[in-house]
């Protein structure tokens, strides 16, 4: 999902909730359709990807350890083949097909980790390696093709080592489902024959691994159709979609079985099926990522190595070792003292990262993955809200009387109102406001606070209406109004003292309490203290028998009731698991409905509040 998108359905879904009488239908199922998918893309980014476009541009015949602790030594990095038909060095078709399968995988949301994205870098199989390791990749796919003196020999395999492997026997089952499962999914999707899943201890990119491994030849470039068809960049196309296809398969196979086994009925290769070597070995040096001279030497070679027991060739990572004695020409590229490459190699542990180090890690695995989340997260939010606000509508049409509803998530923002700004009579509600001025006025030394005791507590925590009429006249009714007006409280307003009736009633709103209680609740009402003492006295309510009774026990409120012969009134913070709310309902002419507050206040914490784990 594109960021433009996502921000337009944000954008419709903050719409829907905020008017009264929408038609949620059509928004419903096109948010529906992106939060499933929007779900996918969370999960898929649970999971980092390693990608290797097999070979550069310039091969490094330089010897190295073809596993850790290793005494046999193999040729860092290969040239590979090019393709028959077409010219093409495999270093290009690698990176091509490598690029396209990354944009699938990021468009599904997953992490992506590439170790290069450019033909011009010196990296060894060994450093592939690592870099996958450091990042701890949940599947490393290196991409290869083949070659063969025969310009016959067509198909696509797979390759992993062995269960006897000494440097990572541990990792047999996941590389071996791993490549069934690439193999699979990959010649499916695009008609190439399957060959077989090679199983050999000859490859030090393989060898190097502490991570599920496989490697991908996906064709012959000696062949000259084969060669041609994957040229083509709508082919190129499925040849991605398939390896995606097979990964999504492979850890799909994970979560069910906790990632043991390999497919039955799949009969394993032997190390003796084919005689091709790789030849290209991992460095063991522990350098940081930074930038370095890498010793550049200008070799190139082109073809393929023969099979022992068939006229197919295998170019492992592609690294297959010149066929003579003599030097590979020149492949006419600047010297070593004319480009500097930057390569990441591990360090010796994670802790030793700088933040140089970091930052090209955060690069390099797509970690910016965590802002779409935030802004799926919102999406997700949305659709919930659209949905309750639907379901609200419904229930409040079953009840007689007038009623005002406010709800508001303090993780997203998003709200609802149902008549939020319509002027209810505020029975006991009115004391939040009270609160207010009383502590504007001891913030500006009008007031001694302290000469008053308990009063502001037992005003808001016990609805103590003495209290309430002490403050009163304390402030004055004008002054009361008067910070109300002042701090946005439109249908606020003060005009009796506790039970004394004058022909008159309090007033305010949903909107205007939920207001209140989102100041407070950021510090902001009046003063940080005045917000922390009024906090705690709503966390201390005596009286929760309204929109606290609605939601679990050991869930979090504060709240503050309001009621008259024919009003029930309620305002209350949720700590909920999945989010923090405010939720203000309102109530007339109905001759008390606590048990409808309740419930509305259930199914607002069922829809919102609940955990998603």
């Amino acid at each position: 999902m594109s960021g433009p998108i996502a921000f337009i359905l944000a954008m419709m879904i903050s719409a829907a909730v905020a008017v009264g009488d929408a038609d949620f239908s059509g928004i419903i199922e096109e948010a529906e359709r992106i939060e499933q998918e929007s779900k996918e893309k969370t999960e898929a980014a649970e999971y980092l990807i390693a990608i290797d476009p097999g070979h550069q541009e310039r091969g490094n015949f330089g010897q190295e350890p073809i596993g850790p602790g290793a005494s046999e030594m193999k040729t860092k990095v290969a040239g590979g083949t090019k393709g028959t038909s077409t010219g093409v060095p495999e270093y290009q078709l690698t990176l091509d097909v490598s690029l396209k399968l990354r944009d699938i995988l990021k468009d599904k949301g997953y992490r992506v980790l590439m170790i290069r994205e450019t033909n011009d870098v010196d990296i060894t199989n060994s450093e592939r390696a690592k870099m996958a390791n450091e990042a701890d990749a949940d599947v490393f796919v290196r991409i290869h093709a083949n070659g063969s003196e025969s310009s016959s020999a067509n198909g696509a395999m797979t390759i992993c080592q062995t269960s006897s492997n000494p440097y990572n026997s541990e990792l047999y089952e996941k590389s071996r489902s791993l490549s069934q499962k690439v193999l699979d999914a990959y010649t499916e999707a695009t008609g190439i024959r399957k060959e077989r899943v090679w199983e050999t201890d000859t490859m030090s990119g393989i060898n190097w691994c502490t991570v599920p491994v496989t490697i991908i030849e996906v064709g012959y470039m000696t062949n000259p159709e084969e060669d041609e068809k994957m040229q083509d960049p709508d082919f190129q196309e499925l040849m991605a979609e398939g390896i995606t296809e097979g990964i999504e398969n492979y850890l799909s196979e994970q979560e069910e079985d906790g990632g043991t086994g390999t497919d039955e009925g799949v009969e394993a290769s032997s190390e003796e099926e084919t005689a091709e070597e790789e030849t290209s070995v991992e460095s063991s040096s522990e350098e940081s990522a930074s930038e370095v001279e890498m010793p550049e030497t200008d070799l190139s070679r082109e073809g393929a190595s023969e099979a022992a027991s068939s006229e197919t060739a295998v170019s492992d990572e592609d690294e297959i070792e010149p066929t003579d004695d003599k030097e590979p020409e020149s492949g006419g590229g600047k010297t070593a003292n004319e480009r500097k490459i930057t390569v990441y190699t591990a360090p010796a542990s994670k802790t030793e990262r700088s933040a140089k180090e970091l930052e090209k890690i955060v690069t390099q695995t797509g970690d910016h993955v965590i802002r779409r989340r935030e802004l799926e997260r919102y999406i997700r939010a949305g659709v919930k809200m659209v949905k309750l606000k639907k379901r609200l509508n419904e229930e409040i049409d079953k009840l007689g009387g007038k009623w005002s509803l406010y709800l508001k998530r303090m993780d997203t923002n998003q709200t609802i109102g149902i008549n939020d700004d319509e002027k209810m009579v505020a029975a006991s509600l009115i004391k939040l406001f009270i609160a207010g001025e009383f502590y504007t006025l001891a913030e500006e030394g009008e007031l001694d606070a302290d000469s008053f005791r308990s009063s502001p507590d037992l005003m808001i925590s016990a609805s103590d209406n003495g209290a309430a009429n002490t403050l009163i006249s304390a402030c004055t009714m004008d002054k009361i109004n008067e910070f109300a007006r002042e701090n946005g409280y439109e249908e606020t307003e003060l005009n009796r003292r506790m039970l004394e009736w004058n022909g008159t009633e309090n007033y305010t709103s949903a909107r205007d309490c939920g207001k209140m209680l989102e100041k407070v609740l950021k510090g902001e009402y009046v003063s940080e203290e005045a917000s922390e003492r009024i906090l705690e006295d709503l966390r201390s309510q005596q009286r929760t028998s309204k929109i606290p009774a609605g939601v679990p026990k050991e869930v979090k409120t504060g709240n503050k009731t309001g009621e008259l012969d024919n009003v029930d009134n309620d305002a209350a913070i949720i700590w909920a698991p999945d989010c923090t709310y405010i939720l203000c309902i309102m109530s007339s002419d109905t001759g008390g409905r606590i048990a409808e507050i309740r419930k509305l206040s259930s199914i607002v914490y069922d829809a919102i509040g609940a955990s998603e784990d």
